[in-house]
């Protein structure tokens, strides 16, 4: 009963946070959003060593100023991502446009008239919610997005309302295959984030800044078994909006086997890191995502 009590009360703050940012400009939101991060990273000391921690290994060439400045602007990304998702309620189809500007869109519509189905690669880089959401908004082609559930059962309803709001669905990572194998076949497009720790003895470990870690190979065994074109994309932030340039990962040199699908993990985390090292701050450094290493 506590339990569920905690977490209607969290829920509530949670929505306060979004009627009060709602109600703001772009730029003022932006504003706030940096406050909630480095409120964040007052109370969160735990996620703040692992950031320092995880930028230090990634980037040993960087003094202590360096790695401190950039862990402050990775709380107040984290603070711009919640004010902006909380906000989302509010904001119709031109507001996001506004926000989310894609180079290439029309990569997603090209790739999906081809009845493969379509893969939509990412990760917690920039707004990330806000590129999942934005692929509807531009395209009208709804999109099955594969989330990681939260604890508190009554705000993870919430936020997939939020997600959903538009047209497309979401499934929790625990229970997607199903669901991803027949939006596949049936020529959808699923959308899904492999950035962050995969299991210890079923995933595969692929580098990354220069350390072997688990790595979610589920994207690359999808896409090789059933022949599905992978598209990446960034949202980078530029002042209050981001740009979004799309890549396909190409993977037709590649077979349907172990190394066929290490091969295009590794592709993909190549690229992650590369887009990271350009803007270090957009991307999720408090998570321990070196937790499964090899070295």
């Amino acid at each position: 009963m506590i339990r569920k009590i905690r977490f209607y009360l969290e829920t509530i703050f949670v929505l306060l946070i979004g009627w009060v940012s709602s109600r703001l400009s772009p730029s003022k939101r932006m504003k706030f959003g940096k406050f909630l991060g480095r409120m964040l990273k007052f109370f969160l000391k735990k996620r703040e060593k692992i950031a320092f921690d995880n930028l230090s290994f990634a980037f040993p060439e960087k003094d202590v100023e360096w790695i401190n400045d950039k862990v402050q602007k990775t709380f107040e990304n984290m603070g711009i991502v919640f004010a902006e998702f909380l906000a989302l309620g509010r904001l119709d189809e031109n507001t996001i446009k506004d926000y989310v500007r894609f180079e290439n869109v029309e990569l997603i519509r090209q790739k999906f008239i081809e009845g493969k189905g379509v893969i939509l690669l990412s990760g917690h880089y920039g707004n990330w919610e806000f590129l999942a959401y934005s692929v509807y908004v531009y395209l009208n082609l709804p999109v099955l997005i594969v989330v990681k559930p939260l604890s508190n059962y009554v705000l993870d309803k919430v936020i997939n309302k939020y997600r959903t709001r538009l047209g497309n669905k979401v499934v929790s990572m625990y229970e997607s295959a199903l669901k991803v194998v027949r939006t596949l076949r049936n020529g959808g497009i699923i959308a899904l984030l492999a950035d962050q720790s995969a299991t210890e003895d079923r995933d595969i470990y692929v580098e990354f800044f220069g350390r072997q870690a688990a790595t979610f190979d589920s994207p690359a065994y999808f896409a090789l078994k059933y022949d599905v074109p992978i598209i990446v994309g960034f949202a980078r932030r530029e002042n209050y909006w981001y740009k979004v340039r799309l890549i396909e990962l190409d993977h037709s040199d590649l077979k349907f086997d172990k190394s066929g699908i290490f091969e295009l993990t590794r592709r993909y985390i190549k690229l992650l890191e590369n887009v990271i090292r350009e803007q270090p701050e957009l991307w999720l450094w408090t998570h321990r995502r070196w937790k499964h290493s090899k070295n």
